[in-house]
């Protein structure tokens, strides 16, 4: 199994955000990015995107992880992840079905941030996608059916959810670590944080606002910010 990522061009993240979703890990993972950019990280292998998801929302060139070309076992995470444990064990499992996250503000529904996919799991989602690309794209924008994870959920119905495979370790920043009427990120519909990290948590989900350069926690790994500054700007799109 590989742990891979997705980078398109012309988005909010860029090669650094790779590097430093890459340097949370433990050493010796090998990492996959699928990007249109170049880009030069130890350890990490280059997949370059084989279509041009440049017309439509970042979130669908996620498709390519299904790709039939690449027959890893992939544990897929989102550039803003912030790992905050232990997580060899989840790097060690091997499940025989895809497993996604439970939405944080729509439990019924599957989020993919985080996914395990193993190989033989691909090629339902890959040609069901390209029998009626366009349909889907211009579909899934509705709140219960939106982006790659709606159009995962219509193919797949439902999957294994992180939530009940390890319990506690996923949590999302606005849902369980904000505190209401502390932090600018909390909302009165969802936000449920004391403003600490809850115990046993080890994988923290970024969903949309904020990123994890925005706010000042000190379990975001390595002064996100300054990391991301200061690295040089190697990437150019293809």
């Amino acid at each position: 199994m590989k742990v891979a990522t997705v980078l398109r061009s012309g988005g909010d993240f860029g090669v650094a955000n790779v590097k430093w979703l890459f340097n949370q890990f433990p050493a010796g993972t090998e990492m996959i990015c699928f990007t249109d950019m170049k880009m030069v990280i130890p350890g990490v292998t280059v997949v370059p995107l084989i279509n041009d998801w440049s017309k439509c929302r970042g979130w669908w060139a996620k498709m390519e992880i299904f790709r039939p070309d690449i027959t890893d076992d992939l544990l897929y995470f989102d550039l803003d992840t912030v790992i905050t444990g232990d997580i060899r064990p989840l790097l060690s499992l091997r499940p025989d079905e895809i497993v996604m996250l439970s939405d944080y503000y729509r439990p019924h529904n599957l989020m993919s941030a985080i996914m395990y996919i193993p190989n033989h799991a691909k090629k339902q989602v890959w040609d069901a996608f390209w029998r009626q690309p366009r349909y889907y794209i211009n579909y899934c924008k509705l709140p219960d059916c939106l982006g790659d994870q709606g159009f995962l959920q219509l193919v797949l119905g439902d999957t294994l959810r992180w939530q009940d495979v390890l319990p506690g370790w996923f949590v999302s920043y606005k849902k369980n670590v904000v505190k209401l009427g502390v932090s600018p990120w909390a909302n009165k519909r969802h936000s449920e944080g004391d403003g600490r990290l809850p115990e046993g948590a080890r994988v923290v989900v970024f969903h949309g606002n904020p990123r994890p350069q925005q706010v000042n926690e000190p379990w975001v790994p390595g002064s996100y910010s300054h990391a991301i500054n200061r690295l040089p700007k190697v990437a150019v799109a293809l």
